[in-house]
């Protein structure tokens, strides 16, 4: 089976990655935490606003914060570790009986029961890895080490986070984000992330409570515990793109991810082949696009260029100081880079055929890249005729 070592070159000096000096985390902190509050709440919105900018009128900004609403009501955010729908004790939706002995399969129809499980609960796309620490988070967000422990229940205390070794493998659950919506971009009327996120929450809920249903252990994630583009390039759902996001096949760069860990024995996908990354060499649109140049133009490298970054891995970095600068300008997130990419497309007969040739004849990426600029495809759309149409 193919592994992502074959594909992504990885120094024997990788060490994990430690969610705090994550760009995420630490907008959270002052005084990232201030300017980020006054944009996307304060001074930023409330003058957008009332200059009539198209896209982003109140109409807009709550159509945007509409989107968030399960992740807000339910206090599972973004990935909130153990919160919410993320909750890593069951919730007593899915009970098995105690006299009944828990479900039992050959991991290969396991494995089918849970996807079909995890796209009737709203995934568009699901893969299955079996435990890789390296992508595991080295820290929570207070600083306590994740740690994995020969134990039958997760815990935690002051100093670190267990979770068993027998929860070796891993569902991740792609979820879609919409093609229509993306075109607004980087508007706050493009509410496709904050959509995309309450669906996180509960495709990755309900799953676990699935799975607890039928007698075996499950810990449901978000953006927390782990590093969910590596895990679903290893759980076979596509790869990392120049933009630093997962690049999908089907859908492009157009999915969320969350994760289950499980110790249900399933059977993990091969890893796909490197026709997405040959693409993205030549391509580079998202970066000559990008508001603030935080996109490489250059190769792949194993280090980046922002504190926020964790060298080891050769891949595109991203700047995530300078994309959170820009988004602290439009006052919400900015996903441009998902709009413009070629990928970012429905799955229709033709744009399948384009991507067979993506896929078997990488000679003509060039010609595919000048097609997509020639065609128009990525230019933003016009928000005063959104809610018209």
């Amino acid at each position: 089976m193919k592994k992502i070592d074959e594909i992504y070159q990885i120094q024997l000096t990788y060490k994990r990655y430690s969610t705090r000096i994550a760009a995420a985390r630490r907008r959270e902190r002052p005084p990232q935490r201030d300017s980020r509050r006054a944009a996307w709440r304060g001074e930023t919105r409330l003058s957008n606003i009332r200059g009539g900018k198209p896209g982003f009128s109140l109409l807009d900004y709550a159509f945007y914060d509409g989107a968030f609403t399960i992740g807000h009501a339910t206090g599972s955010g973004r990935g909130n570790w153990n919160r919410g729908l993320y909750s890593w004790s069951p919730l007593g939706a899915s009970i098995k009986p105690p006299d009944v002995e828990k479900f039992k399969a050959d991991p290969k129809r396991a494995s089918k029961i849970i996807k079909k499980a995890a796209r009737y609960y709203g995934a568009a796309l699901v893969g299955i890895c079996e435990l890789d620490e390296r992508w595991i988070y080295a820290h929570d967000y207070r600083g306590r080490e994740i740690v994995f422990e020969d134990v039958e229940e997760w815990y935690e205390t002051e100093e670190k986070i267990v979770i068993p070794e027998s929860h070796k493998y891993i569902i991740v659950p792609a979820v879609p984000m919409e093609f229509e919506e993306i075109k607004y971009a980087p508007m706050p009327m493009t509410p496709v992330s904050t959509m995309g996120y309450s669906r996180m929450a509960i495709v990755a809920g309900s799953l676990a409570e699935f799975i607890r249903g039928l007698g075996w252990h499950a810990l449901p994630c978000g953006n927390d515990t782990g590093l969910s583009v590596p895990l679903a390039i290893e759980a076979g759902l596509g790869h990392a793109g120049r933009n630093g996001r997962l690049i999908t096949w089907e859908r492009g760069p157009m999915v969320r991810l969350c994760k289950v860990f499980t110790d249900l024995p399933l059977e993990p996908d091969e890893t796909l082949d490197d026709g997405i990354i040959k693409f993205c060499e030549v391509c580079k649109k998202c970066a000559r696009m990008c508001p603030t140049q935080a996109l490489p133009m250059g190769e792949r490298t194993f280090e980046g260029p922002s504190p926020s970054n964790n060298p080891g891995v050769l891949k595109w970095y991203e700047d995530g100081e300078k994309c959170s600068q820009f988004w602290n300008q439009v006052g919400s997130g900015c996903s441009l880079c998902f709009r413009v990419c070629p990928f970012t497309k429905p799955n229709t007969g033709l744009h399948r055929l384009v991507k067979w040739f993506i896929r078997n004849v990488p000679a003509l990426n060039r010609f595919w890249v000048w097609c997509d600029d020639f065609f128009g495809y990525g230019k933003m759309g016009d928000p005063e005729k959104y809610w018209e149409s």
